[in-house]
């Protein structure tokens, strides 16, 4: 899930330092099936001084572009290395690396799935997360091998 920063208003940095949670509706498709764009919203609080973010946890981030523009992302955390962390969109193939404390700043507390509420201590929510993070290896296995069959077939299609 990424989104960007929007002029004018209050920065999603702001936002939780003056009222502690933010709920916003889902940008993307990093996430799924956990949250899905256009249907779903999420719930994070904000990442209290000295706390650290643990593997499985999901946690919005902010990213700065090579142009300097600053984009937010909602991951999972895959592994603390060192002073940094190796995130994880659920449907995604490639980590994002070197994410550092200081640019997390809030951990995802609830989605809001059609109208239904799912906390991350509930209990769907936590067998979600493990046959997730079990299932990844052979998930990205096959999500390469379709990517790769779907560009070999549009390759094949345009030669014919």
């Amino acid at each position: 899930m990424e989104s960007e920063h929007e002029a004018g208003t209050l920065s999603f940095e702001e936002y939780l330092a003056e009222y502690g949670k933010l709920t916003y509706r889902n940008v993307g498709t990093s996430m799924l099936p956990l949250i899905k764009q256009n249907r779903d919203a999420f719930t994070v609080r904000r990442l209290e001084e000295g706390e650290m973010p643990k593997p499985k946890d999901v946690v919005l981030f902010r990213r700065t572009t090579s142009s300097g523009e600053i984009k937010y992302v909602l991951h999972r955390v895959w592994k603390k290395t060192g002073d940094t962390y190796v995130c994880l969109g659920d449907n995604c193939v490639n980590a994002e690396k070197n994410v550092r404390l200081q640019d997390i700043m809030g951990i995802l507390t609830e989605v809001n799935r059609k109208g239904k509420i799912v906390r991350v201590t509930d209990r769907g929510y936590r067998l979600y997360v493990w046959f997730w993070c079990v299932t990844r290896p052979v998930r990205i296995f096959c999500k390469k091998m379709w990517m790769r069959a779907k560009r070999l077939g549009k390759k094949i299609l345009r030669r014919g």
